[in-house]
């Protein structure tokens, strides 16, 4: 054994605890709903091998060598089998403990960490990223040849609207309920910005004051299923900081993976946005215009096995009068975005796409809707193939579309 490894297993950091794998008893009910697992066949593509793998890590029987890292990267962290298991295992604190321990064996490819932490965590330099990046699209030259660290983000970038530039607070336009704070996330200024324009609208329109503290910071998904736990921890504790002074009645957001980091690692009142306003429908309901079109909804993981709140962009979009709202089929997979999976393993994400792109093109639907913006980028980038105009949009775009008096944000 290494001494490395060694070292790692006599005394493990708190993040790296693996003795949950004690619980698992590799019944296999996990193994059918894995989407990895259905892609290769292989039993240490799927939970119950990956939870094996990292069982003899925890008892020192197994060194993690190349094989053995790869089945534990190739995980999505969709937590469909944590939804299911009978024994209630912690399949995700279990994959981002493993995750933890394989980081000092097996680092990032620096291609991906300049992106997480040079670009997307430098507010500066993502603004004007996606300034030029939005005039590349305008010129249609966004497909040419770019920088390899910077080819598959732009590929993946939705059409760019311009960069949202909040002010702090955004006072209700309808009898006063209350007062949330809108977390942005790293990404929602330049890669969200109609969506956060759109809430604000929506938000105020439910009667709610809305407030943007500067320097929000990042919920630190990327960090927590990317082997840095302290990390991603302390990110989550700033955001916290950052809100837990204001006396908000929430702190909402427009992606779920951002809310479901949130819930589980601050003690804020953290809510999804279609979530918050499926709960808080206002009597009467502001008056709304009919949309007639046919939209299909994704489901992300994260709205579904960790927020648990899988019918609420649904129960939303069926308040606006015309609108024909359909689940994508297959729903219960994971589309392959997982974070930074779309990045670090395109080919296997591409594949977990392809029949969620299939899908939607034999319902015919006008529109794609989704909660979480990495899989509303996966997908679009899939639609933009047979069409660049192709755009995934949270459902509150549509909610604000049918708005008869939406209100202006800038």
């Amino acid at each position: 054994m290494s001494r490395t490894f060694a070292c790692m297993h006599s005394n493990p950091a708190p993040e790296h605890d693996l003795s949950a794998t004690q619980q698992c008893v590799m019944c296999g009910m996990c193994v059918p709903h894995c989407p990895t697992y259905a892609l290769t066949l292989n039993e240490a593509d799927g939970p119950r091998g990956r939870i094996a793998l990292m069982l003899g890590m925890h008892q020192g029987r197994l060194e993690p060598d190349e094989a053995t890292i790869e089945h534990l990267t190739r995980c999505l962290s969709c937590r469909a089998c944590e939804r299911i298991c009978p024994s209630k295992v912690p399949y995700g604190q279990l994959i981002d403990a493993a995750r933890a321990r394989i980081a000092p064996l097996h680092p990032a490819p620096r291609r991906i960490t300049w992106l997480r932490d040079g670009l997307l965590l430098r507010p500066a330099r993502l603004l004007l990223f996606g300034t030029w990046l939005r005039l590349l699209q305008r010129l249609h030259l966004d497909r040419l040849p770019l920088p390899r660290p910077l080819a598959r983000l732009a590929r993946l970038a939705p059409p760019l609207a311009p960069v949202f530039r909040p002010r702090a607070d955004y006072p209700a336009t309808a009898p006063r309920r209350g007062a949330v704070g809108l977390f942005l996330g790293c990404m929602g200024p330049v890669f969200e910005a109609e969506n956060l324009r759109a809430a604000i609208r929506v938000l105020n329109a439910w009667g709610y004051d809305v407030s943007i503290p500067e320097s929000q910071g990042c919920c630190g998904a990327m960090h927590q299923h990317g082997g840095d736990p302290a990390r991603s921890q302390a990110m989550a504790a700033g955001v916290e900081a950052t809100f837990q002074p204001l006396g908000l009645d929430a702190v909402v957001g427009v992606s779920s993976g951002c809310m479901a980091q949130l819930a589980e690692h601050t003690d804020l009142p953290v809510f999804e946005l279609s979530d918050f306003l499926v709960r808080h429908v206002p009597s009467p309901l502001p008056a709304l215009r009919p949309i007639e079109r046919q939209v299909a909804v994704h489901l992300p993981c994260t709205q579904r096995n960790v927020l648990r709140r899988p019918d609420s962009a649904l129960h939303l979009l069926r308040l606006i009068p015309g609108l024909s709202v359909v689940e994508l089929p297959g729903n219960d997979r994971c589309c392959g975005a997982a974070g930074t999976h779309m990045l670090t393993h395109p080919e296997q994400a591409d594949a977990l796409r392809a029949p969620k792109i299939e899908a939607f093109r034999t319902l015919g639907a006008d529109q794609l809707c989704s909660t979480n913006v990495g899989c509303a980028m996966h997908l679009g980038a899939g639609l933009r193939e047979a069409d660049r105009r192709a755009e995934v949009v949270h459902p509150v775009r549509l909610l604000a579309e049918a708005l008869v008096d939406p209100g202006g944000v800038a």
